[in-house]
């Protein structure tokens, strides 16, 4: 579609730019001759920088989809495949895994709690949970071992699982700060170097990465999963570019989700905090949608689930980054992990 839609809008301005003098004549329009050759003009212009917008749509589609314009669907039979999510018992993973078992996957869920009351006993029947640490390589081998003799191998991995905390840097425990790094960031070592030998073997998989407009944008009381957020950036380039060139499989898709504030257990402790900046919490449902329509379609790229400028915070001139992060600072007021706050 994006292909036509470039075609389309570079015949129209070819035809215009290469049209008779007489489109600027009175007879086109009821302006003055004037008139209709400055409106052409404007049309011209409008037309060239649509078609620019256009063609740098394209290069962007073809580039994650890996310089190949064709992603091949038929491979993917969704009754047939198997999902790995971790952190799939609660929030944003569990609903992805209810998505898309509507679509006849089965889902293995990783994860330290039981899978929640949401879950409806038709669903529970594509589910499978596995009680597993994902900060342990040893565990998620295990769990790995378990879910290839129950169903076979994965050919989805979905590293959705995190943790979050609401401390300033000379406040975060070593413990705390152990923690958050195993989960939002070792862990997919963890999975990726468990699941992905099978993918490139049959040439086939998707590796989905969960991270945060956080990634974007580091501000205060959250140095920690900010960071840990900004190193999910760098590991998605990483295996993308060592699928393409160290295992010659660009085949694999890989997918990072940048989701805004959603509302999850995450953001219980600073909810207030964000209503005053009047940013979005969006739905997990409206997050998992997203998620599961790039997996249906089997393509690579990247989700920006918030505001768009976030990505591009970086591009700005510093007085203006420092305006955005001046005016995220007190959404982290409380000293908290995950869910659990205590007042200062």
């Amino acid at each position: 579609m994006q292909l036509v839609r470039c075609l389309v809008v570079a015949a129209a301005y070819l035809v215009l730019l290469a049209g008779p003098v007489s489109y600027a004549s009175p007879k086109l329009l009821p302006f003055s001759q004037e008139r209709n050759a400055t409106l052409i003009r404007f049309i011209k212009w409008f037309l060239a920088l649509w078609l620019v917008r256009e063609v740098n749509a394209v290069l962007n589609s073809w580039a994650e989809n890996r310089w190949m314009w064709k992603s091949d669907k038929s491979s993917w039979d969704w009754k047939n495949e198997i999902a790995v999510i971790t952190g799939g018992s609660r929030g944003i993973g569990a609903m992805l895994a209810k998505r898309l078992v509507s679509h006849g996957v089965k889902v293995a869920v990783l994860d330290v709690e039981p899978l929640s009351d949401d879950f409806q006993d038709d669903e529970c029947r594509l589910v499978s949970f596995y009680r597993c640490d994902i900060s342990s390589r040893d565990a998620v081998h295990m769990a790995a071992e378990a879910i290839r003799s129950d169903h076979g191998s994965p050919s989805i991995l979905v590293n959705n699982a995190g943790i979050g905390n609401a401390n300033s840097i000379l406040e975060v425990s070593p413990e705390r700060l152990r923690a958050m790094f195993d989960v939002n960031i070792i862990s997919h070592w963890n999975t990726v170097q468990e699941f992905l030998p099978d993918m490139i073997e049959k040439r086939k998989g998707h590796i989905m990465t969960t991270s945060s407009m956080s990634a974007f944008l580091g501000f205060a009381g959250a140095v920690d999963y900010a960071s840990t957020k900004a190193g999910l950036t760098a590991f998605h380039e990483g295996l993308t570019q060592e699928l393409k060139h160290r295992y010659k499989c660009p085949q694999i898709k890989t997918t990072i989700v940048y989701p805004t504030w959603t509302r999850t257990r995450l953001i219980t402790a600073i909810e207030k905090g964000i209503q005053s900046t009047r940013a979005p919490i969006m739905d997990t449902k409206d997050v998992a949608d997203a998620m599961v329509n790039q997996i249906i379609a089997a393509k690579s790229g990247q989700l920006i689930l918030g505001p768009s400028i976030a990505a591009t915070v970086r591009a700005l001139p510093i007085w203006l980054q420092e305006l955005v992060r001046d005016h995220m600072a007190h959404v982290v007021t409380v000293n908290a992990t995950t869910a659990v706050a205590s007042s200062r």
